[in-house]
């Protein structure tokens, strides 16, 4: 009687266990899966789940929009508002955290299966040449099974039986202040111009904090050259590719943008690869509309909250320039076949340039506030 009474609290405790590890995580929902299910989950948090929170506001609402902007989390800060501007379609922004081109590829077939485009604007941030999918970084950079076309019956049990871990930590954050992105998907930057405001007068903070680790880790590509990423190019170029012929075949248009880009990016892709790829990009779409080099713009810290990201100001006069609302010298240029053989040409002599100022003054030709083209930070004065 003995050793049936504990084969039975055994079997109990194992049922016990089994159950708890599922109740706990569907309760705390670290990752935000369950409660994007639907697509009307408003408290979208960069650190949930977006490519699982996005595919469901896809899916649930293809009736509310007329386009859709796909990219990296650069182009988060792109609002779609603004992007009506270009064409009076009504946009949601698809952003991802570490965009890549087999997201890029998986969401454009996602979109043209479950909604009724009229475009795919396609945002590049030039870090889409690290590599060619980020899905190693983590369970929040995995592709979701919808959107691969595959059964979500796995990955519901997969993440309700994820490490506990992660719904002790879940609990362990302080979420009474948090920054949930739009219901059209546009990324909230409300801290960053906070920080902004805070050390606008103090640029070695703003640099330091910011900037300066993750600048000098590629500073010595400036002699020594950038790495050879073409097995990563080839990939990408490849994904394009698929996703040029998927919408001509539904008869949807597609534009791609080369979005801004930080001079303390660029030390990290400028070279031979990049210019390869941008040639072969303008070969594959036919255009595009290019922010991504050396000028004025791209010097100023204060364009930028932090490596790899712009402002919400920039986004615009990206938009106001391929519009011809607006126009700063330097910024934006429409590539085709026909100019783009000079303008490689012409930056790789802008960047020699950077070069020998670096080689001089041992920093790169950083501008700060006080210039003319700090961008005014308008944002900050209509939420004042």
């Amino acid at each position: 009687m003995k050793a049936k009474k504990w084969v039975i609290l055994f079997t109990l405790a194992i049922v016990l266990c089994v159950l708890f590890i599922p109740a706990v995580n569907y309760i705390v929902d670290p990752f935000g899966y369950f409660r994007a299910q639907g697509g009307e989950y408003k408290e979208l948090n960069e650190d949930y789940y977006l490519r699982e929170i996005k595919a469901e506001h896809i899916r649930n609402f293809p009736d509310d929009y007329d386009a859709y902007l796909i990219g990296g989390s650069k182009a988060g800060a792109i609002q779609t508002e603004k992007l009506k501007e270009l064409d009076g379609y009504n946009y949601y922004n698809c952003w991802q955290l570490s965009g890549n081109f087999q997201d890029y590829y998986y969401y454009t077939k996602f979109v043209l299966e479950h909604a009724k485009p009229k475009k795919i604007l396609l945002h590049l941030s030039t870090t889409e040449l690290k590599s060619n999918d980020r899905e190693m970084y983590g369970d929040i950079y995995q592709i979701p099974a919808q959107v691969k076309g595959e059964s979500k019956v796995s990955e519901v049990f997969d993440f309700l039986y994820k490490n506990l871990s992660a719904s002790v930590e879940e609990l362990k954050k302080d979420r009474s202040e948090y920054y949930p992105c739009s219901r059209t998907g546009e990324r909230n930057l409300t801290k960053y111009y906070n920080y902004y405001e805070e050390h606008r007068n103090d640029p070695d903070t703003y640099y330091d904090f910011l900037f300066k680790k993750e600048v000098d880790q590629y500073l010595p590509y400036l002699t020594e050259g950038v790495p050879d990423k073409s097995e990563v190019i080839e990939s990408c170029l490849n994904d394009l590719k698929a996703i040029k012929q998927m919408c001509d075949e539904k008869g949807v248009e597609l534009q791609v943008i080369c979005g801004a880009a930080f001079i303390g990016e660029l030390v990290r892709y400028e070279g031979p690869n990049l210019y390869y790829f941008m040639e072969n990009l303008v070969q594959i779409t036919g255009g595009v509309w290019t922010f991504n080099d050396v000028n004025n713009l791209s010097c100023n810290l204060y364009n930028f909250y932090n490596t790899t990201h712009y402002y919400y100001e920039i986004g615009d006069l990206m938009i106001d320039t391929i519009t011809g609302k607006k126009k700063v010298d330097g910024f934006g240029i429409y590539l085709t076949m026909n100019n783009i053989g000079p303008y490689i040409k012409e930056r790789k002599a802008k960047w020699e340039m950077v070069k020998q100022y670096y080689n001089q003054n041992g920093k790169l030709p950083y501008t700060y506030a006080d210039s003319e083209y700090n961008i005014e930070k308008y944002h900050i004065q209509n939420t004042k």
